[in-house]
């Protein structure tokens, strides 16, 4: 006889996200500096729906650029911006539209590299990437086919 575990339900994705979302433009925002992260709302337009998607977002500075980070190239907002490049980053005194480019992996590897470290106390963020909050750019190389980095760049307001 076969025993099957009962799955416990994890959280409420949708939620936590409207939840995160409502803090960070609730809250002051964090300057995005060399080496570390700053909380912000993503906003893309839906691949199919055309509808505008909100998505918490942490921002990576790196040698002067703005970065996001995505462990899974399919997710959602990651497959959005492959359809179509322009969104919005936004915190609570600041909306700054933006397109985005994917990056070549000797750019790509640091990025993930600054992320994974300046996120090493956060596992909720780190443990979806295939290596460690500690793994140096040459570890991250081999997995960045599945792994999606963008690069910001701001567009001028109209």
């Amino acid at each position: 006889m076969r025993r099957y575990r009962r799955r416990v339900p994890g959280p409420d994705l949708v939620a936590l996200n409207a939840s995160m979302i409502d803090r960070i433009l609730r809250e002051p925002p964090d300057p995005i500096v060399d080496g570390g992260y700053a909380r912000r709302v993503l906003r893309t337009r839906g691949r199919r729906s055309g509808v505008t998607r909100s998505t918490p977002i942490g921002v990576v500075g790196l040698d002067g650029g703005h970065y996001l980070v995505c462990p899974d190239a399919n997710r959602d907002w990651a497959r959005n911006l492959a359809a179509d490049p322009g969104c919005a980053v936004v915190s609570r005194d600041d909306e700054q539209p933006c397109t985005t480019v994917p990056v070549p992996d000797d750019e790509a590897a640091p990025v993930v590299a600054t992320y994974l470290s300046a996120m090493r106390d956060m596992p909720f963020a780190t443990k979806a990437f295939p290596v460690g909050p500690d793994a140096a750019p040459e570890e991250i190389r081999p997995h960045l086919g599945t792994i999606r980095v963008l690069r910001l760049v701001a567009r001028e307001t109209p």
